[in-house]
């Protein structure tokens, strides 16, 4: 029986993180939970750069054409040869590199392996979710393999790469799609314009075709440009798109990809900028799709929406992209739900239990993956408890995310207060336990001049309170313009899961003793970015099995 994919392939941005999504395929392929799949790949963000979903997109498109060198034995040394292999294949990308930044509790295993509620969504006939083996925890990709396995196929001879987002849960009727238009179909849905100025638009002919892609655009852009229908409702670009051989081939020669006898390569030039600057998907690609399109109009919306590319680069790409088909369906009802940021661990999470008619509510404390044993209990409403082990009560005031800690002794957090305790290695080698105590609303993300706050204060406020300076917990490779949470050493390495109550004064640092403060200045202390590096994702994983 043919597979229904004959390639799945996740993205990763490190190499560690590659490993990490690696043993999790791993792990599904034994416990016969991908057998669709003929082969599965991780391929990683090269030499420690981030190349942006374009770039991510054409080096596994590079490495399947590639393997079917190997495997076939036949060469692909021109664009016509490249084109038949891809015609034989049917190609799902699941794009599930990113850093998670504003989830830090989930940053060393990526969005599309953080622990999600309840069961993988299946078809009528799954198994249900006891029935997962004891290695397998459910994660955003056990909820979001099953839906995209049930996509259709293309046109039938003209071969399929479907790319599609691995950071957020969508949910939508597989049976109201078609991808048997010519080049790339698109799958949208209906929303307000304040919503999509954050994504991208389609703005659609009546016969579906796409007349100009929009990223990020303003709501004048959107007025300007036509995207509005007479609901006043615009196209929203939900991240799914559907490639057949000829647009992926297109793609590849857009970008200097050349055919070689052992695969196709980038150029040496182009591989440089792809490195140095990156390539968007949805910039410097989906930017010069449509049947309006122009270079000047590709051109102003790439660098708008925050490209590096010269002119002339993004002219030699249009020449060759703006001559693929390009279409959009939009789906009769679409519902995203995003486990982006630490808060919307508790509001998607909960409405995930409320589209599968789950107890669920405002008031729902969300508890996954915990051991509770005599004496262990949770009280408290609204947050996050996972991955947890309780032989003590854990009161929580509300708003609260808590991750992987062992509560022995009586814990209570106040309201808003985050905490997550992960297993790693120092810089040294060292076996450590880092400690993260933070806020629900901490912009890990955002730069100093652009409110930076830790444990819910400006974080230049919380270092001064703890006669912390600047000096003393960024790198000096990073510049003062540049600094923010993520890359802040902050947090500290401990000897023991147990000692992160020594530092729950981090939650309100006015009430630290001098000796409290002087531990922090004195401590061995790491930043999210470091942490997600140096975690130990065996025993991030192992702690939740079911063994």
């Amino acid at each position: 029986m043919p597979y229904t994919w004959d390639y799945l392939i996740l993205t990763a941005s490190n190499d560690r993180q590659a490993a990490g999504y690696e043993s999790q395929l791993a792990a599904r392929r034994r416990a016969r939970l991908l057998p669709e799949v003929g082969t599965t790949l991780v391929v990683a963000d090269p030499f420690g750069k981030r190349v942006g979903s374009g770039g991510s997109t054409l080096y596994c498109l590079m490495r399947v054409v590639e393997a079917e060198i190997r495997r076939s034995g036949v060469a692909a040394t021109d664009f016509p040869s490249l084109e038949r292999i891809l015609r034989g294949l049917r190609i799902l990308i699941l794009h599930a590199g990113g850093d998670s930044r504003r989830v830090p509790a989930y940053g060393p295993c990526g969005k599309i392996f953080s622990p999600v509620p309840g069961p993988p969504c299946g078809e009528s006939g799954d198994e249900a979710p006891d029935a997962l083996p004891s290695e397998v925890i459910a994660t955003l990709f056990d909820r979001l393999y099953p839906l995209f396995r049930r996509l259709p196929q293309g046109r039938q001879g003209a071969g399929q790469v479907v790319v599609a987002a691995g950071d957020a849960l969508m949910l939508f009727d597989t049976a109201a799609v078609r991808f048997d238009s010519p080049g790339i179909v698109a799958l949208g849905a209906n929303a307000t314009p304040e919503a999509a100025s954050k994504h991208g638009v389609f703005c659609v002919a009546p016969d579906g075709q796409v007349r100009l892609f929009l990223q990020k655009p303003s709501l004048a852009d959107q007025q300007r440009y036509g995207a509005l229908n007479k609901r006043g409702e615009t196209v929203l670009d939900i991240g799914v798109m559907s490639f057949d051989a000829a647009a992926a081939t297109a793609i590849l020669q857009a970008f200097d990809v050349q055919p070689q006898k052992t695969g196709p390569r980038f150029s040496t030039a182009m591989e440089k900028l792809v490195l140095d600057e990156g390539l968007d998907l949805y910039r410097e690609i989906c930017c010069a799709l449509g049947s309006e399109a122009t270079a000047e109009h590709h051109r102003e919306s790439s660098l708008a929406s925050g490209s590096s590319w010269s002119a002339e680069q993004l002219a030699q790409a249009y020449a060759v992209l703006s001559h693929v088909p390009f279409s959009a369906q939009v789906l009769p009802q679409c519902e995203f739900l995003h486990f982006g940021t630490t808060r919307q661990l508790i509001t998607s999470g909960r409405k995930l239990l409320e589209h599968e008619h789950q107890p669920s509510g405002p008031g729902v404390c969300l508890k996954l993956n915990n051991r509770l044993t005599a004496g262990g209990h949770i009280q408290g409403t609204e947050s996050w408890v996972e991955g947890c082990q309780l032989a003590a009560p854990l009161k929580l005031s509300g708003q609260n995310v808590v991750v992987g800690v062992d509560v022995d002794t009586p814990l209570g957090l106040p309201f808003g207060a985050c905490l997550d305790v992960i297993a790693g290695e120092s810089r040294s080698g060292r076996e450590v336990w880092f400690v993260r105590a933070y806020h629900i609303d901490d912009t890990f993300k955002d730069v100093l001049d652009r409110g930076a706050t830790l444990a819910g204060q400006p974080l230049l406020q919380w270092l001064e309170t703890v006669g912390a300076k600047a000096d003393d917990v960024w790198p000096d490779d990073v510049p003062p313009a540049k600094r923010s949470l993520w890359d802040a050493r902050v947090f500290p390495a401990v000897a023991s899961p147990q000692s992160y109550c020594n530092w729950l004064w981090m939650f309100d640092p006015a009430t630290a003793s001098a000796a409290e403060k002087n531990a922090f200045l004195r401590a061995d202390r790491y930043s999210v970015a470091e942490i997600a590096l140096l975690a130990d994702m065996d025993a991030f994983y192992s702690r939740r099995s079911k063994r």
